[in-house]
């Protein structure tokens, strides 16, 4: 994670906006189909996962239920900890799913000592992604895997729209393109690197979202966020549709293998 100075910035309106769209527990798109599609293929039942930036647990008691997973939590900002455990608890999860807070940095795990990274949308706040993936490399057994998405930048230079976007949205986003991806993986070591853009798909959902917020779910937002906040967050899923279909947002899955020996 990264160890530039971190503030909270998941305040209560944009939960309960994130989980009205993506589902309960949730702070990113597509919930459990999402997270299905990160981990297709891969035979989580009875392996330590560690999941980099786990929100308020919606992922990782997924992981659990539907992959068999054994889930270590990691997020920096404790009060979306503290909820998560609440959450995790009365699931009766507690025995395979442990939310902890951390500190931007080195993860706080032993060398070899997971089978699993999982990261879903959490490297967009991330500045040295470079040296992010050789912690990955370094808590990971050999054979083991990292199984990620992420938001991604096109080639072009930001233009208005982005900045605009950027401003509407209030969070602080450190994107590269997904190429970048491979080359940093493969300098820290990793093998069988495989990079799927998935930016149609997004702006796809994206779209339906919007519809559904100037629509179907206007209301209801309106009632958990008030007039202004609603308001906000509809012309920031605007202006995030105009940069997604000019490609200059972007999403994308990567996978990478520790080797063996």
């Amino acid at each position: 994670m990264s160890e530039e100075a971190h503030e909270d910035e998941y305040g209560p309106a944009l939960l309960a906006m994130l989980e009205l769209i993506w589902g309960e527990g949730f702070l990113s798109p597509g919930g459990p189909a999402a997270v299905d599609e990160i981990v297709a293929g891969l035979d989580l039942g009875d392996k330590l996962v560690v999941d980099i930036g786990s929100g308020l647990g919606g992922v990782d008691m997924h992981l659990a239920r539907a992959h068999g997973g054994r889930v270590i939590g990691l997020e920096i900002e404790e009060p979306l900890v503290d909820l998560g455990r609440e959450r995790v608890a009365q699931a009766g999860l507690a025995e395979r799913v442990d939310l902890r807070h951390c500190t931007p940095g080195p993860l706080a795990l032993d060398d070899a000592s997971v089978d699993v990274v999982f990261s879903k949308d959490s490297l967009i706040h991330v500045p040295d992604k470079e040296a992010t993936f050789r912690d990955y490399f370094r808590v990971l057994k050999p054979g083991g895997w990292l199984a990620m998405s992420d938001w991604m930048r096109g080639e072009q230079p930001y233009s208005k729209d982005m900045e605009y976007w950027f401003e509407m949205e209030g969070l602080t986003y450190h994107m590269r393109p997904l190429p970048f991806y491979g080359g940093a993986l493969a300098e820290a070591g990793f093998t069988d690197v495989a990079l799927t853009d998935t930016s149609e798909s997004y702006r796809a959902l994206c779209d339906r979202e919007y519809a559904q917020m100037k629509g179907p779910i206007n209301r209801r937002m309106g009632e958990l966020l008030g007039a202004e906040n609603r308001d906000h967050f509809v012309e920031n899923w605007r202006a995030m549709t105009v940069v997604l279909h000019k490609g200059e947002l972007r999403t994308g899955l990567v996978r990478a293998r520790k080797p063996t020996v």
